[in-house]
């Protein structure tokens, strides 16, 4: 019996029955639909499928290929010499990894599946060539990289705010973004991480999460079932971003730290 794949875009019967994909595939993916040209559909590229809570790429491999995610989703990571593993972000259909090893020839972080995903495998040597003479795939490169540096401003704006109930505001909103310009409903929102998962990308404790979630519930900013989101005051969850130190606390109640 075949896994089931946790798919964004591509149909789990098509991903079933292929190994390949082509470069017009890959363009529309990553969100270039108006670049596939006959010449990109007549290039190939090798997939492949990636359990949960497998590990796609280990911190300090070689640098071979890059990945676009086709589906499913992953996490960024590191692990210190204690063996904590440290979360450094978050990837999901249409996004690239693998790219922190650009100018090292090693990967600076690991890449593990946060659900049954599945990735298509760019040799960066064969897509670097392709892209001197397709246009299409050097626009691909630059914005894939462009992506990368506005995720880690993304990052270092959210890491900015001192109260963690701010940092979860800021989470929450950069989630709905990314589900908006996938297409999909940026109020309801699907988590494929774990609360510890979350605590590590925004340098908390795993209780830390829970009181600020349950203190944005409070306020009426969202509704939370499980791992499912909804944002019921988009204008108050966007005032609270914008805080520096979060609300005052509440009677009877200390602010989440």
């Amino acid at each position: 019996m075949q896994d089931k794949l946790s798919t964004l875009s591509l149909p789990e019967a098509r991903l079933a029955r292929i190994l390949r994909c082509t470069a017009s595939d890959v363009l529309r993916w990553a969100g270039l639909y108006e670049q596939a040209t006959a010449e990109t559909d007549a290039i190939g590229f090798g997939m492949r499928r990636v359990q949960a809570e497998q590990t796609l790429l280990h911190e300090g491999q070689r640098f071979e290929n890059v990945y676009l995610v086709g589906g499913g989703s992953f996490k960024h990571v590191q692990t210190d010499l204690e063996g904590y593993e440290q979360v450094l972000g978050f990837a999901t259909h249409g996004d690239m990894l693998g790219l922190d090893g650009l100018g090292r020839d090693r990967h600076a972080s690991g890449a593990v599946a946060l659900e049954d995903s599945s990735v298509v495998v760019l040799p960066f040597g064969e897509l670097l060539a392709l892209s001197h003479r397709i246009p299409a795939l050097e626009r691909l490169l630059h914005r894939a990289t462009g992506t990368e540096l506005m995720r880690r401003a993304d990052t270092q704006y959210l890491m900015s705010a001192p109260s963690s109930e701010v940092r979860v505001a800021r989470f929450v909103l950069q989630l709905a973004q990314r589900q908006r310009a996938l297409g999909h409903s940026d109020r309801r929102l699907r988590l494929s991480m774990t609360r510890r998962d979350i605590a590590s990308y925004l340098g908390v404790a795993h209780e830390t999460v829970s009181r600020a979630l349950t203190a944005l519930v409070q306020d009426g900013c969202i509704a939370v079932s499980h791992r499912d989101i909804e944002i019921t005051d988009e204008t108050g969850l966007r005032e609270l971003q914008r805080m520096t130190r979060g609300r005052p606390p509440r009677e009877g109640q200390e602010l989440a730290a």
